[in-house]
């Protein structure tokens, strides 16, 4: 298998800030684990904010401290804005992570990962909807918001913001300001699902805002997602104050990469799964593997498993750009995304694996 970079070594914590001072930031880097994002190129600006004016980290306005705390081992819910910033208030150093509900035990990695770089965790549930294209249902996206909190709870996490679309888009759906990550259009993932990621990187301002966070955690699977959101917090200034780690992609012992996506598999559908992986794999680890050899040989062993793939890609993991066919392969994003078909059932599945500097 691929081996990823040894880890860095794990950053000093930082002192837990006294409330009525507020919250003192250190300059943190952003990392993938064993992947530092500080060491890339500085990029020129690649984002967008249209509709309106902006306001990058408006001071947040602190309610009242909640009347009472959760018992050890209940996780605290939070519904609006204000108690979520009263929630803010009595708490040191936080951990976000931000997901679309229906948990799997990967989401579960993420908030164990958020455990080591901060006091408390707060995870979101929020079913975005403007990340969902016309095309695609949003009334069919998995909720099972009570199993949820119970795996939550039982994994320690202390408060999870769960709020109505009306409360982080009060003007609509997407709202007159939107944040446009422009170097990635037409590239791979974006290529695929125009406009997605205007939606993902817009939520995420939204939450990175009202959570007040001092650390971010992401998987790694969804590579063109990671890529925008560390854009985004050095474009917009925001990387000061908000770290941002990406954790190694969580599979299943077969190497399916865990996914909500994965609910909608029929068991024909999940033995044949496990091809993506092996064949990212294999065609990476090959003898004088070149992005080209590798794009032709991952496609051809999905094709023969059936798949219809939607693309290959071989990107610097900076700008996502494509890497010409004979370049070294060397410090790569390989991600693909297929369709998996059954009868009338099909189910879309991406994956990448990091091919280290």
């Amino acid at each position: 298998q691929l081996k990823w970079p040894e880890p860095q070594p794990e950053l000093p914590a930082k002192e837990a800030p006294a409330p009525v001072t507020g919250k003192s930031r250190a300059n943190i880097p952003q990392q993938f684990l064993g992947h530092p994002i500080a060491s890339w190129p500085v990029p020129t600006p690649s984002f967008e904010i249209t509709a309106g004016t902006f306001s990058p980290l408006p001071k947040l306005q602190y309610a009242r401290a909640m009347s009472s705390s959760p018992s050890p081992g209940t996780v605290q819910l939070l519904r609006t804005r204000a108690e979520l910033s009263a929630w803010r208030r009595t708490v040191g150093k936080v951990g976000l992570v931000p997901t679309m509900g229906n948990l799997h035990s990967g989401h579960l990695e993420l908030m164990d990962e958020a455990k080591k770089h901060a006091d408390d965790v707060l995870a979101t549930i929020f079913v975005n909807p403007a990340q969902f294209a016309a095309h695609e249902d949003l009334d069919k996206y998995p909720r099972t918001f009570e199993r949820d909190l119970q795996l939550l709870s039982e994994r320690g996490v202390s408060a999870v913001f769960a709020p109505q679309p009306e409360e982080m888009y009060p003007h609509g759906s997407p709202g007159g300001t939107v944040v446009v990550p422009t170097f990635v259009q037409g590239k791979s993932e974006d290529a695929a699902r125009p406009h997605f990621f205007t939606g993902v990187a817009t939520v995420c301002l939204k939450l990175f805002n009202v959570c007040d966070a001092d650390v971010a955690v992401f998987g790694q699977k969804d590579a063109m997602q990671c890529a925008v959101i560390s854009r985004m917090l050095q474009d917009l200034l925001l990387d000061h104050r908000l770290s941002l780690v990406i954790a190694p992609t969580s599979r299943e012992s077969d190497g399916l990469a865990r996914s909500s996506r994965n609910s909608y598999l029929t068991p024909g559908m999940r033995k044949n799964a496990p091809a993506i992986y092996a064949a990212l794999s294999e065609a990476t680890q090959a003898a004088g593997a070149t992005p080209g050899s590798v794009r032709a040989a991952v496609r051809a062993d999905l094709q023969r498993a059936g798949m219809q793939v939607t693309y290959v890609s071989v990107a610097d993991p900076r700008e996502m750009n494509e890497k010409d066919d004979g370049a070294p392969l060397a410090n790569s994003i390989v991600s693909v995304a297929c369709l998996l078909q059954e009868g009338e059932l099909e189910c879309r599945l991406i994956d990448n694996v990091v091919v280290p500097a």
